[in-house]
């Protein structure tokens, strides 16, 4: 009876003062069952008292909303942890768990933050890359939903401290990806030493464009220009329509077109 999908006989089953919290726990786990059903076993006393239940309501994608809400608040934090990553789940509620577990995050041990690093959503991490602390980052890195867009996130992030860039430009895969490695060159923060060793992966058009950035430092520049001289390519682009950048000469000469020599 527990896996028939008639809600009438889910109904029946919870009204049975012998059913047990293995069974309640099954029909919670289904994915066949209504809300109102569900939305009844989180309302009886046994839901507030076996958290298991709790835990298994919260990650049914069709427990109502308002339902799920009030026991995501219950959950340990790996549990929440969890919901961040369920992706079956509404988008209010995984972000409502990732909100709880952000403002969590200063008062919990940094074990427990090392072991989240490891399990939470994107913008979680994104949360916990603010802080350099080395075997916190290095869990963060280790986390598989660890995805280029975020590295990217914080490389531009000005928030994000210099330990979190030095380990990204350290790291041989991250610093492979052509957004990082765009970013991270951009980004004075990032140690001299290794933004000298990245311009040689990027393409000539590229290093015109960060050699016209005036946020990419002085040292890298130079180096820009030993690359581009090495690839046998010319220092400035030709014209093209659409280009972004415009080079300061270029600028400088088209502001004086039309003006008498020696003004």
């Amino acid at each position: 009876m527990l896996k028939d999908p008639s809600d009438k006989v889910a109904l029946a089953l919870l009204a049975n003062p012998n059913i047990t919290e293995e069974e309640l726990i099954a029909l919670a786990r289904r994915r066949n069952i209504s809300g109102e059903v569900l939305g009844s076993i989180a309302g009886m006393k046994v839901a507030a008292k076996e958290y298991r239940l709790a835990a298994v309501l919260a990650n049914n994608p069709r427990t109502p909303r308002r339902v799920a809400l009030g026991l995501i608040r219950r959950l340990r934090l790996g549990d929440m942890a969890s919901v961040t990553q369920n992706k079956l789940l509404p988008t209010e509620l995984r972000q409502a768990a990732e909100g709880i577990l952000r403002d969590k995050l200063p008062s919990i041990p940094l074990g427990v933050r090392i072991s989240l690093a490891r399990q939470v959503s994107e913008e979680v991490l994104k949360t916990l890359l603010l802080d350099d602390t080395p075997q916190l980052v290095k869990a963060c890195f280790e986390n598989p939903r660890m995805k280029e867009a975020v590295v990217v996130w914080a490389v531009n992030n000005e928030k994000a401290p210099g330990g979190v860039i030095g380990f990204i430009a350290d790291s041989p895969k991250w610093s492979a990806y052509h957004h990082v490695r765009f970013a991270l060159l951009r980004n004075r923060r990032t140690p001299i030493v290794r933004a000298l060793g990245l311009v040689s992966g990027l393409k000539a058009a590229d290093l015109r464009f960060l050699y016209n950035d005036p946020s990419v430092p002085v040292a890298v520049k130079v180096q820009i220009e030993i690359e581009l001289e090495r690839k046998s390519e010319p220092l400035s682009p030709p014209r093209e329509a659409g280009r972004v950048i415009v080079l300061r000469d270029e600028q400088d000469d088209e502001d004086t077109q039309g003006q008498p020599s020696g003004v």
